[in-house]
């Protein structure tokens, strides 16, 4: 493989990785809208915007089926900021 070929190779990549990343936060912003619509069903019930068993519980099980490419603390720490801008969210209304 010559040397073009490794640097078309490494734009297709970056490309896709691109193209994932966009979807990651198309992901994250139907995450939000679905957190919406718990804002009412919450109030209802009485429940607080912060349920830390839950955080925890989502967490772990993602720990558990994706442990093979990220630690539990790594994946923690990519949903900690998802967690406070839904209680953001919710705290808002």
């Amino acid at each position: 493989m010559g040397r073009k070929d490794s640097m078309s190779s490494l734009e297709a990549i970056r490309a896709s990785i691109d193209d994932v990343d966009e979807k990651l936060v198309q992901l994250i912003e139907e995450r939000a809208e679905l957190v919406q619509s718990l804002i009412a069903i919450k109030g209802a019930r009485g429940l607080t915007a912060r349920i830390p068993e839950r955080e925890e519980a989502i967490v772990n099980r993602l720990y558990q089926r994706h442990g093979q490419y990220f630690e539990r603390d790594e994946l923690q720490s990519i949903y900690r900021p998802i967690f406070d801008a839904c209680v953001r969210m919710q705290l808002k209304k």
